[in-house]
């Protein structure tokens, strides 16, 4: 895939570590310029050192510094050709006894930022008039339910039905619009969430009965790599007819 994005400008909300900043690399690797955009300003700048790309701070829960993130991105490198909204966030705990404020906080990050995020970068798209490809990150949960994760899948489905009525309003502006679906992924915020639930990755790998886990059929977790070289195919002209689709990359996790 290198040199599949060449010329191209991307920008990776979330881009700091995890799934966010294998992606960010992926697309630089495929000849991208990348804004990489995170909360953290410390991940931000480190990514974007390393990548040479610009790096961008913002609460993404915030209308106004999402929209000043896209002004700076637009403002250094042009309206994005390609923008992935990967930033997340995951608090364990079932429904009827977590806080209403995990309930709340889920959606702000998972859902109100993703839909804040990519409207700005649909605008600067279609201003500039020339295609792109949006990416929104959701999960495999998005559409298979899971125990102890009601309020992460129903703010990760909620975000995967808006990206795809964002693929029909955009699509005669040429913008595709794609969702990527990863499953039990090797990332920090996993690992946050074994951690909360007192259990490690054998659980997620073999099945829980308990738990109505299926397992994994291929025997890993999913890797942000395995991620990237995804969100990279739809990125380029690899996927010129594709939109409105969910991808998922879990191994077999949820079979459909």
């Amino acid at each position: 895939m290198s040199g599949s994005l060449a010329g191209k400008v991307a920008a990776v909300t979330g881009g700091g570590r995890g799934i966010g900043r294998a992606i960010a690399g992926a697309l630089t690797t495929a000849g991208a310029t990348v804004a990489v955009i995170d909360r953290d300003a410390g991940s931000a700048r480190q990514a974007a050192q390393e990548l040479g790309g610009l790096a961008v701070t913002a609460d993404l829960t915030d209308r106004d510094q999402v929209d000043d993130a896209m002004r700076q991105v637009v403002s250094a490198y042009g309206a994005p050709d390609v923008f992935v909204n990967n930033a997340g966030l995951l608090r364990a705990g079932s429904l009827l006894d977590a806080r209403v404020e995990d309930w709340e906080d889920q959606f702000a990050v998972n859902t109100r930022a993703a839909y804040l995020s990519v409207r700005a970068a649909g605008r600067a798209m279609i201003e500039r008039d020339r295609g792109g490809a949006i990416v929104v990150v959701t999960s495999n949960c998005a559409d298979t339910p899971r125990m102890d994760l009601g309020a992460y899948c129903a703010s990760k489905a909620a975000t995967d039905m808006m990206a795809k009525c964002l693929a029909l309003e955009l699509a005669a502006h040429r913008i595709r619009v794609n969702t990527l679906c990863p499953g039990s992924c090797d990332t920090e915020l996993q690992r946050e969430q074994w951690a909360t639930l007192g259990i490690g990755p054998e659980r997620q790998i073999e099945g829980d009965a308990a738990k109505f886990r299926t397992g994994i059929p291929m025997g890993r977790l999913t890797r942000p790599e395995d991620v990237a070289d995804l969100a990279v195919v739809l990125a380029s002209d690899l996927a010129r007819f594709v939109t409105g689709q969910s991808w998922h990359v879990d191994g077999g996790q949820t079979l459909s």
